[in-house]
């Protein structure tokens, strides 16, 4: 059969069976190599979907803070449009992202009122497109698409194709996501295992972790706060030293939650990290301290995963101000400074 005709057959929604055969017999021989890593198995599809589909090129974009991201492709030999690499915006993939449960396919954007007029077209030279999400643990991440700059009639099989390309992809991205929060987790059990053989993570008048061990547990548990877009309730108050403090903080420690930490800034100063917790939660959980510690004025704020920095300065900031509050009112009472649009710096500002 000539391509003429095969393409009118396609056109006509009649499938080729060679066709979608030949694609499963290409994707097959990708699956076959069981020893691949995720990169070589991004490079194989991509390079995959260009050929067996005849594109310029194929994309995956992901979400990030700063919007959408180019982070791997594979373009044919002499690609027909112009670079959308770096402006992934301004294609096709933010209509993929608002219906994130339907495949998009344009089969020629300068012919379809809907979008002869789009920057995906007009800027970037886009005629042919097909566009679906890529998930992780039930989240939209980012898209994958196959672009072309001449119209391009996709068959059945061609769709099937790139979705069944998309869920190998997305699966492949939650292995690595897993293995990324297992080293981490790892690295949080290394971390409690040197507190036990290493005296130097521990302040000498409290026996509680110190500022070094904060240090250390920020980098694992802020990670996993902002992935599972969760705020993390912070607590700071100054107890000066008495014969009773080293016995109650001690009871106080080991009254917390598994994944709380108290901590000694020194200088009689103390900190409470109450991961995943909202203010509710954290009223209630300060209350059972104050029972133990008494009557002491403290301030509190939340670490926000979307605004707050990546060191806990801001928040740090925010619950001294708030604990100098509550000296100032005399009140001993638990003074509380949430985060506002104009307390957002940039971290060469915050003391």
């Amino acid at each position: 059969m000539d391509p003429e005709s095969k393409a009118v057959k396609v056109g006509l929604g009649r499938e080729v069976p060679d066709e979608a055969e030949n694609h499963l017999n290409a994707l097959g021989s990708i699956l076959e190599k069981a020893t691949l890593d995720a990169t070589q198995l991004f490079d194989n599809c991509l390079n995959l979907l260009v050929k067996q589909l005849g594109v310029d090129r194929a994309v995956m974009v992901r979400l990030t803070d700063l919007g959408l991201e180019a982070f791997w492709w594979a373009e044919a030999v002499h690609p027909s449009m112009g670079d959308t690499l770096h402006s992934p915006e301004s294609s096709f993939c933010p209509k993929v992202l608002e219906r994130p449960n339907r495949t998009l396919v344009i089969r020629d954007a300068a012919a379809e009122p809907q979008w002869r007029n789009e920057p995906g077209h007009l800027d970037l030279g886009i005629r042919s497109y097909i566009g679906t999400a890529l998930r992780e643990g039930g989240r939209t991440i980012g898209v994958l698409s196959v672009q072309h700059g001449e119209p391009r009639i996709f068959s059945r099989s061609a769709i099937a194709l790139v979705n069944a390309v998309a869920n190998l992809l997305s699966r492949t991205l939650e292995v690595e996501a897993l293995k990324h929060e297992l080293r981490l987790t790892r690295d949080s059990l290394d971390l409690t295992s040197a507190v036990v053989e290493d005296s130097a993570l521990n302040s000498p008048t409290s026996g509680l972790p110190n500022q070094r061990y904060l240090e250390v547990w920020l980098r694992a548990n802020l990670f996993m706060a902002k992935r599972r877009g969760e705020p993390m309730g912070v607590v700071m108050w100054h107890w000066p030293e008495s014969p009773r403090r080293r016995k109650v903080l001690k009871e106080c420690a080991e009254s917390l939650r598994g994944e709380d930490l108290l901590v000694d800034l020194g200088r009689d100063r103390f900190l409470l990290l109450l991961p995943h917790t909202g203010q509710h939660g954290a009223q209630i959980l300060v209350g059972r301290l104050r029972e133990r510690i008494g009557e002491i004025a403290m301030g509190g704020t939340f670490w926000e995963t979307e605004l707050d920095d990546p060191q806990l300065r801001m928040a740090l900031h925010r619950c001294e101000t708030a604990l100098q509050e509550s000296v100032d009112k005399q009140d001993q009472a638990l003074a509380w400074r949430f985060l506002r649009p104009e307390d957002v710096v940039g971290p060469e500002e915050v003391s």
